[in-house]
């Protein structure tokens, strides 16, 4: 089976780095081009990437040359790991020049054309991408989200009780591990025995984006699930990983 080629925008940073990872030894990916911002670009990846994930950085990536964030590179999917703003700007062009793209940031998960998908969860929401397409002008291009960390997890469990008998209310709660702040996200002193009660935009970013996944697609529209949804979120000062009481 041919291999699709993909790239990584973004692909020095914390996300930028687990995608490398998982995208290195793919079997139905070839990953062919890295990019991230003009201080990274013409460097090795190795050179360029301040790596930290506790594996060894990919042998195919080490060497691979950074390249700048633009629609000249060489694949047909793009895996985005881009900052808000950026990615609200590079996201966009690269779908009009013909790229799919797959976004990791929350810049168009709220889009009324954007699908936002876990694959286990709304698989069928990715039939609006044509409308999507119509919609703004894109003749092969195209962008999915996926969502937040803490809203995945959430929906998974919800879908087939939702599907089955209706949900009508949620309560949940969740502590957070550091890295889903990114690398530079929390400061040592504030996460050491300690638990944060705030983590900025993630309750709200909860709510709607698990009613959407579990919304309905009809009409060229998908229509959030209607239920109400409490959210509380801590940050705790463990490496990786989230828990999550419902």
């Amino acid at each position: 089976m041919q291999k699709l080629k993909v790239g990584v925008l973004g692909a020095t940073g914390s996300v930028g780095q687990r995608f490398v990872q998982l995208l290195a030894d793919h079997p139905f990916f070839e990953m062919t081009a890295l990019a991230a911002s003009e201080r990274s670009v013409d460097k090795t990846y190795r050179e360029a990437c301040n790596w930290f994930i506790s594996a060894d950085i990919p042998g195919k990536a080490a060497e691979m040359i950074v390249q700048p964030i633009d629609t000249s590179l060489d694949c047909q999917l793009v895996f985005s790991a881009l900052p808000g703003e950026a990615a609200q700007l590079h996201e966009e062009a690269f779908a009009l020049a013909g790229y799919g793209v797959m976004s990791n940031v929350s810049a168009h998960r709220y889009d009324d054309d954007v699908p936002l998908v876990t694959a286990e969860v709304n698989p069928d929401h990715l039939q609006i991408i044509p409308h999507q397409q119509a919609k703004r002008g894109w003749e092969k291009g195209f962008i999915v989200t996926n969502s937040n960390c803490s809203a995945m997890p959430l929906v998974i469990t919800l879908a087939p009780l939702h599907r089955a008998f209706g949900v009508k209310a949620v309560i949940v709660h969740t502590m957070q591990a550091l890295s889903g702040a990114g690398y530079n996200g929390v400061p040592a002193l504030a996460a050491l025995d300690n638990v944060i009660p705030f983590i900025e935009n993630e309750e709200e970013k909860m709510i709607v984006e698990s009613q959407k996944m579990l919304g309905a697609f009809a009409d060229n529209q998908i229509t959030p699930a209607q239920f109400a949804l409490s959210a509380h979120c801590n940050r705790v000062s463990t490496l990786d990983g989230h828990l999550e009481t419902v």
